[in-house]
């Protein structure tokens, strides 16, 4: 072997020791660094150095908004700063395109980089492609002192071949980075929608928690009102609150859009007072609960980690809120017409809906003062207002204490209802045995506001048995819960007939509780709107 063999083996060693001691260098980085962002910096470090480049930079293609992303630089010509933007961009774009390690140069590559003289500088780009299809970004190498030769393009050849897996490693590092906040973010929301605490205070915690995972100035929420028909600012979380009433239309404009896309709406690069917000609809079982959403005025804008992460947490608030939501309607329309234990026995089913209108047979009570006209035209007005409302105290407790549900108060009239919202399949002798303490327990009222000279009347009582309509019932400014149908109209009328003191049952309720009862039959009754004669009895006692 002469002495050009023996250097041209030595120099194929070198060769091939080069790229071996590239290969091991880079997957050294690899398994020592598992962050995406510095592992790409330092094998970018790595390939600077060994090609003695004056720039390198590693452009990647964004897998979810398919933009590219200049992740990597290390500039030791200092020139970086001189270079466009666009034209960088326009370089990437071109490089991505083509299909092997090439080199550029002339007055087209000078332009590009900022170079306004003729220049000697060479542009080695490094098209990052997995398998033979998928483009995931590329690599630009300058250097003008010297061109790049062959060997140098064989060792562009040997990083390509380790870049793209290095970066697919950095896609899954991210995504199960991103997939493990989302899991922790998820699990916080769920510990705060377990502490049953108020609505108000989980909606405060969970937009704090929302600012944190996302890192936004502002958290917010807007709940749809269903009798407005838009959206109403519930919660908002910012350190500074003076600051939210500019931001108000922006918010609102973003959050109708939102709804009306039903989907994620995001808006980076506003102008005005918000640089960016992000809103998210809350819709569940096609029923709009809201729009939840985020607010930066100064940080960057929010991109695809912020947006699932908002969805993640969307997805877990969505079914609290409307939970929520029914409770609070639930307390607005029965808080004050069941028993405290009643309520949270409704509360404790979320799944019913007890609101919904339904028919089903109920046992309804009509309780009113016997000549309470005159009665109030006799006594002084504070005097009447305090007996009134020790009358409906009593007649009330009486009632909820056998778990029946206050339907109304017309004036002294007092209106209730059995087998609603809970079926009772002793309704009607509920009824009967509250229609008889109410008669004792105003005894008791009437015998206390007598000493204070008020000239107090007994009472009569109706009560009817039938098949009624029950639930949620009137205008967008208010609503009660109460029944439709004839035994209800019956059971008024019942009730006009009773003579003071007296405890009246339909013939209907009389069948219901036959033999636990003593009762006397009445008969002779008409009653407008009822046809033909009624029958009616009157109770004395239950044998119960």
């Amino acid at each position: 072997m002469n002495e050009q063999d023996i250097k041209t083996l030595r120099h194929l060693l070198e060769r091939e020791q080069r790229k071996l001691d590239l290969v091991m260098t880079i997957d050294t980085i690899r398994d020592s660094d598992k962050d995406p962002t510095s592992m790409l910096s330092a094998i970018v470090n790595l390939v600077a150095d060994e090609f003695e480049a004056d720039l390198c930079l590693l452009v990647l293609i964004d897998r979810d908004t398919g933009e590219l992303e200049l992740k990597a630089i290390n500039d030791r010509s200092k020139r970086f700063g001189k270079i466009s933007p666009d034209s960088i961009r326009e370089l990437a774009e071109r490089a991505i395109k083509t299909d092997a390690v090439d080199v550029w140069e002339g007055a087209e590559v000078c332009s590009a980089l900022g170079i306004d003289k003729e220049c000697t500088t060479q542009l080695a780009v490094v098209p990052i492609i997995m398998g033979t299809k998928i483009r995931l970004g590329a690599l630009m190498l300058t250097r003008e002192d010297r061109p790049f030769d062959q060997d140098e393009m064989l060792l562009l050849k040997v990083a390509e071949s380790q870049l793209d897996s290095a970066v697919i490693q950095g896609y899954d590092y991210y995504e199960l980075d991103l997939r493990n906040k989302e899991l922790e973010t998820i699990y916080r929301v769920d510990r705060i929608r377990d502490e049953k605490m108020g609505f108000d205070e989980m909606l405060d915690l969970v937009l704090e928690e929302l600012r944190r995972a996302i890192q936004a100035e502002m958290g917010f929420i807007m709940l749809y009102d269903q009798a407005g028909q838009g959206l109403e600012l519930r919660a908002v979380s910012h350190d500074d609150l003076f600051k939210v009433t500019g931001y108000y239309d922006t918010i609102n404009a973003v959050a109708n859009e939102s709804l009306e896309k039903a989907h994620l709406v995001h808006e980076n690069e506003m102008e005005g007072s918000l640089s960016s917000v992000m809103c998210i609809p809350l819709i569940l079982h096609n029923e709009i609960l809201g729009v939840f959403g985020v607010a930066n005025s100064r940080l960057p804008g929010f991109e695809e980690r912020e947006r699932r992460l908002l969805t993640a947490i969307a997805s877990q608030m969505d079914t609290a809120i409307f939970e929520s939501l029914a409770q609070r309607r639930l307390r607005r329309v029965l808080g004050r017409s069941v028993d405290p234990q009643v309520m949270e026995r409704l509360l404790s089913n979320p799944d019913v809906d007890f609101l919904k209108g339904e028919r089903q047979e109920l046992t309804v009570l009509y309780s009113d003062i016997r000549g309470s006209t005159k009665l109030a035209e006799r006594t002084e007005p504070e005097l009447l207002v305090g007996f009134i409302n020790d009358y409906l105290g009593k007649m009330s407790s009486t009632i909820l204490k056998y778990e029946g549900t206050l339907d109304k108060f017309v004036g002294d009239e007092v209106m209730a209802l059995f087998g609603a919202p809970f079926l009772q399949s002793d309704h009607a002798l509920r009824a009967v045995k509250v229609g008889l303490e109410m008669q004792l327990a105003h005894q008791d009222v009437i015998e206390k506001w007598q000493k204070q000279g008020v000239d107090a009347a007994p009472i009569g009582i109706g009560i009817a048995t039938g098949e009624l309509i029950v639930g949620e019932m009137g205008s967008s400014q208010r609503t009660d819960y109460t029944v439709i149908g004839r035994a209800a109209n019956l059971g008024a009328r019942i009730c006009s007939a009773a003579q003071p003191g007296q405890v009246l049952i339909s013939q209907a309720t009389y069948d219901q509780v036959m033999g636990k009862i003593d009762a006397r039959p009445i008969s002779g009754l008409a009653f407008k709107g009822v046809s033909g004669e009624v029958i009616v009895y009157e109770v004395t006692q239950v044998l119960e």
